[in-house]
């Protein structure tokens, strides 16, 4: 298309350029652009000037290099004008239509025959889904039932699904199709349940007046900054009784902020500390930062130390993924336990994050280790 005039060449990308913006326009197929846009893109374009020429002849002759050269023709029909114009041209297509790839379903495992009847019509992310929860099965997972955001990390907790949820641990809650969306069906298949958000069991609605949970008599109130892990704990300190926690509360992330004076209630002689365990990202150490400089301020508030023996847990069985708060100031880190203040430096400016829920109920039933700093 060298042999093009400049203005001719011009005025073609302008019409194409108009028909992608207008009409999201991919090139593959014939397009209309009707005679109001042709005057509005050939007004844009600069040309030489000749004497006396009207801009109707100017028009029609450089449409005219654009029909020789097979990028344009014109549509049925003219503008009736003495110089008459086409009431529009046609675009015609700049490339071929690449085909698409139906993509292959796999061979499904025996449990997620279902599955297969939902493949042909599902969206991208449910594919990968169903694919997920299909290579899960065919590793001969521990069907232990667990929590369901606990389950979610075992089935989307590597960096193979990363970017395609907010946060892995919710994946089951963000994925749709009918599938996913039959919430009871879906829980007897992958063997999870769900964790009640804030009032966590029926014991503590009963013996905590809907706020804290007693776990026992000791002297430690464990905050813990999401309900499934709040859920996993105490069902873990129901069954051991080496420890010195008096109460569980579910912190619901900045919210413990909100609510820390409230722990005076509980003092009385009977909270000698609060021990926190969050999630390992900027929020999650934010949080329990804040609330440890509040606490030194006030000499009715427990000092918050972290949870060392949870923390400890988070750091070695955990799977670092990216994480979508991109603030890489590490400066909260020093709330930590020293032990674990370099791991957690290296995780802040690495953008990524631990979840909490790394550290689940199967782990904490079968080890006694992260009981550190829940009993004095």
């Amino acid at each position: 298309m060298t042999d093009l005039s400049r203005p001719a060449r011009d005025l073609l990308d302008a019409l194409r350029e108009d028909a992608r913006t207008r009409k999201k326009w991919d090139g593959t197929y014939k397009t209309g652009v009707h005679l109001p846009q042709l005057r509005s893109a050939f007004r844009a374009v600069p040309r030489p000037v000749m004497d006396d020429e009207l801009e109707a002849a100017a028009l029609r002759r450089y449409l005219g290099e654009l029909y020789r050269h097979g990028v344009v023709t014109a549509m049925n029909g003219d503008d009736g004008e003495k110089i008459p114009l086409p009431k529009g041209v046609w675009l015609l297509p700049m490339r071929k239509r690449v085909p698409k790839i139906k993509e292959q379903a796999p061979a499904w495992h025996p449990r997620m025959r279902e599955a297969a009847r939902h493949w042909d019509g599902a969206r991208h992310r449910t594919r990968v889904g169903l694919r997920a929860l299909n290579n899960w099965f065919l590793s001969d997972p521990d069907l232990t039932p667990v929590p369901i955001r606990e389950r979610a990390l075992d089935v989307f907790g590597s960096r193979a699904y990363s970017g395609y949820f907010e946060v892995e641990e919710k994946a089951f809650d963000e994925l749709e199709g009918s599938f996913f969306s039959n919430q009871g069906a879906l829980h007897e298949l992958v063997q999870a349940y769900s964790t009640p958000p804030q009032l966590v069991t029926e014991r503590l609605v009963q013996e905590g007046g809907g706020y804290y949970g007693q776990i026992g008599d000791g002297d430690v109130l464990l905050v813990v900054e999401n309900v499934t892990t709040c859920w996993s704990l105490i069902e873990a300190l129901d069954g051991t009784g080496d420890h010195s926690v008096g109460y569980v509360v579910c912190g619901m992330g900045k919210a413990f902020l909100a609510s820390l004076a409230s722990t005076k209630m509980l003092r009385r002689g009977k909270i000698a500390e609060i021990r926190y365990f969050g999630d390992l990202d900027p929020t999650g150490l934010h949080v329990p930062a804040v609330a440890a400089e509040r606490a030194a301020k006030d000499r009715d508030l427990p000092d918050v130390l972290p949870a060392v023996g949870l923390y400890d847990a988070l750091l070695r069985i955990g799977t670092p993924l990216p994480r979508k708060e991109k603030q890489q100031e590490a400066d909260r880190v020093w709330w930590l336990d020293p032990s674990h203040r370099a791991q957690a430096t290296a995780l802040m400016y690495s953008e990524d994050r631990l979840a909490q829920e790394w550290v689940g109920l199967r782990h904490l039933n079968g080890n006694s280790y992260w009981l550190e700093g829940l009993h004095r």
